[in-house]
């Protein structure tokens, strides 16, 4: 790939957005979470939260129930039971969002495109005058990668998920998916 100094001037046009560092930041420091219900199964003990709807499903699981003659959780047919282990419900706080996914891979990608453009530009005399602003921009993202929580950073991105909700109306996630769109007609 032959770089141009317009492209080159494309791309760090891209970069020198106010709104796309501060969303960047925003994001990275604060990622977008969603709520979720799950229903793990677990010993009685570790109950958080009972859910009389879950105790029924409790009851067919294997080994979950064990008949007693002290203190039981339920009779049937003359006989008492108590509950070894239930399905419990617990809200969960989960921030591996597709938004988020694209987030960290957008970072990835810049920093992969913007050192393979650094390697180019320090071997063309006519383009190292851009070396120093490919760095600049470098370090930012490396940074803002860093203040990802690691489940994010690590996760892997299949494909671009432009019908997302939170890319499309989110005003921070939008700016990005902007960017690289932008980004995508200029390499």
């Amino acid at each position: 790939m032959n770089i141009q100094n317009d492209q080159i001037e494309k791309i760090l046009e891209c970069f020198d957005k106010t709104s796309l560092w501060i969303s960047l930041r925003a994001i990275c420091e604060n990622p977008q979470h969603e709520l979720r219900v799950e229903r793990p199964f677990v010993d009685v003990g570790q109950v958080k939260e009972m859910d009389a709807a879950l105790l029924g499903l409790s009851a067919m699981e294997p080994g979950s129930v064990i008949l007693t003659e002290r203190m039981a959780h339920f009779s049937s047919h003359g006989k008492k039971w108590r509950f070894l282990k239930v399905y419990d419900r617990r809200i969960v706080r989960y921030s591996q969002t597709q938004a988020n996914l694209f987030v960290a891979w957008f970072i990835r990608n810049s920093l992969k495109l913007l050192k393979t453009l650094s390697y180019q530009i320090v071997s063309d005399e006519d383009l190292m005058g851009y070396f120093e602003h490919f760095q600049r921009i470098i370090r930012r993202l490396n940074g803002l990668l860093s203040l990802l929580p690691m489940e994010i950073r690590q996760s892997q991105l299949t494909e671009v998920p432009l019908d997302n909700q939170i890319l499309q109306f989110d005003p921070r996630y939008h700016v990005i998916l902007e960017t690289w769109l932008e980004m995508e007609g200029h390499c």
